[in-house]
């Protein structure tokens, strides 16, 4: 390139040039929307998982035997010559006890994922920034105010028309809209729980531990009824194995808390929620089973509102939310 008279531009004008382009690569929102859609993708990664005969507590342990290294890695990188003050009993508690709410979350979550599909599960999972208005109503106790609850009411209609018969054929079962709620309820529950010890010690670091601690409660209460036969994985499961920790564990959690660190916790949110929007659109694309009627498409968009005016209001757990990627 040449500048006016003909000669070339200095480096100066070259980065200068370049300036917008640099801006919005490294901008906090375009980091958050590479973890949405990261996010997103998770019930794809496991509904291909699936397709090769691997068990739901299968995926989970080697899920989790793969990415909480990786955690410990990141975290490590990320906290490099910063002081790292011994954790209080309470703070250890506290990780324990968010790590094991996170496993039953993680577990109801991918059970949901087996039987309910991508699309309806990422719905029923969504509900939970409405439940943890609830806890946080429980834990004040008052009531919200009466437009969250007015919102909280059209998220729940929109769960109701999701799940009339017609999807799959007619047949929701009962089991898997119990894992796809019960996963919603233990994730509020672990957001809620999990605020006050992140802020002490740093989410990065909280993070680091409370995963450690699910892991280990996957060793314990999963793999002593796996089979070697089932964590043994074909080279295309393990594949995919791999792109859901990589890409939907393990990257979207530390982009989404970069993200939310440059551009605002209430901007990073409502990019976030865009995420279940990509789950459904995929999934319907990528897999004939997953088709949903007129009924449930509007009971979708009804979730999604409802969520999404709960997200912008008031979220407490927005900068967290990438933990159940």
């Amino acid at each position: 390139m040449r500048g006016k008279v003909g000669r070339p531009e200095s480096p100066q004008e070259i980065k200068k040039l370049n300036e917008p382009r640099r801006k919005i690569w490294q901008s906090g929102l375009f980091l958050v929307a590479v973890a949405t859609l990261g996010m997103a993708l998770k019930g794809i990664f496991a509904r291909f998982v699936y397709l090769h005969q691997v068990s739901v507590d299968a995926l989970l342990v080697w899920r989790f035997a793969l990415a909480v290294p990786l955690f410990w890695l990141g975290a490590w990188w990320l906290n490099r010559g910063k002081p790292k003050p011994p954790l209080t009993p309470r703070q250890w508690q506290l990780c324990m006890l968010t790590g094991g709410v996170f496993f039953l979350s993680a577990w109801c979550d991918f059970n949901a994922i087996h039987q309910l599909g991508a699309s309806v599960s990422r719905m029923l999972l969504y509900l939970f920034p409405a439940l943890l208005l609830v806890l946080h109503a429980l834990e004040y106790r008052r009531l919200p105010p009466r437009l969250q609850m007015a919102v909280f009411a059209v998220a729940w209609s929109g769960i109701a028309l999701l799940l009339v018969p017609g999807w799959q054929g007619g047949d929701i079962g009962a089991a898997g809209v119990a894992f796809g709620l019960g996963a919603a309820t233990c994730y509020a529950l672990f957001l809620w729980l999990s605020q006050g010890v992140m802020r002490e010690i740093g989410s990065v670091r909280f993070n680091q531990l409370s995963n450690s601690f699910t892991l280990v409660m996957m060793a314990l209460l999963l793999l002593p009824g796996t089979t070697v036969a089932e964590l043994a994985l074909d080279l295309p499961a393990l594949g995919w194995m791999l792109l859901l920790v990589v890409f939907s564990t393990v990257m979207p959690y530390f982009l989404m808390l970069e993200g939310v660190h440059r551009a605002g916790a209430s901007e990073a949110g409502i990019v976030s929620m865009f995420g279940p929007v990509l789950t459904v659109l995929m999934a319907v694309s990528l897999f004939p089973d997953e088709r949903l009627q007129p009924l449930q498409w509007l009971g979708a968009l009804l979730v999604l509102l409802g969520i999404g005016a709960l997200t912008m209001a008031r979220s407490p757990a927005r900068a967290v939310a990438a933990r159940k990627a």
